[in-house]
Order: structure tokens, then C-alpha cells, then sequence
């Protein structure tokens, strides 16, 4: 698997969790990247148990085109499959990291 990460997302590592010394974040968000890039494409991560850990899951609704994994309670990464919609998830090998989102869950 090809892991693609955008400037926003550069620059969301940057300003929530490098400059705010989230050691623990950051040693999740690792993981999470080693885990998709042990995978050969979408539907071995998606059938993998440890995707529950992580909390991957596809979104609905609107967001219907990205997937999700939890990197603590407040925040989720936002990843989308380098591919166009409607997917087939044998073929993805490529992932794009969006962004770094905690608008829906606050600050607790």
C-alpha cells in the first residue's frame, strides 16, 4: 500500500500535534500509517481485526468517499482512497492522507 499525505495534512501534523507535544498521538498516528502500509490493498485492511483498534471505518452520508481512524477521542484522521467513487476496494492500493479533523468533536 501507497500512502499519499496532502499539504493539509502537513500542515494539521504540524499545528495539532508536533507543536503541541503529543507524544501519544503521534506515536498512533504511526502506527496506524505502519499498519496500512503492511496491508497489499483496501479490502486486507478493511478485513483485518486490528482495523478495530484503530477505529477504520467508512463514513456515510456526505462523507461517503472517506475513511476514518481515531487518533484519540478528539481527533480523526481523514483518509481518502486515490481512486474515484464508486470504489472497489481490491484495487486500491493507494491512500491519500486529507487532514486531521477535531471540529466535530471539540475540545472537550
Amino acid at each position: 500500500m501507497v500512502i499519499i499525505k496532502t499539504s493539509k495534512f502537513k500542515r494539521d501534523y504540524r499545528k495539532e500535534i508536533t507543536s503541541k507535544y503529543l507524544l501519544k498521538e503521534e506515536n498512533r498516528l504511526h502506527n496506524i500509517e505502519n499498519f496500512l502500509l503492511s496491508k497489499k490493498n483496501l479490502e486486507d485492511v478493511m478485513l483485518d481485526p486490528l482495523k478495530n483498534i484503530y477505529y477504520i471505518e467508512k463514513k456515510s452520508g456526505n462523507l461517503k468517499e472517506y475513511y476514518t481512524a481515531r487518533i484519540n477521542s478528539k481527533m480523526r484522521l481523514i483518509i481518502k482512497p486515490n481512486s474515484n467513487y464508486p470504489y472497489n476496494i481490491v484495487e486500491i492500493q493507494e491512500l491519500i492522507f486529507e487532514c486531521i479533523d477535531n471540529t466535530h468533536y471539540g475540545e472537550g
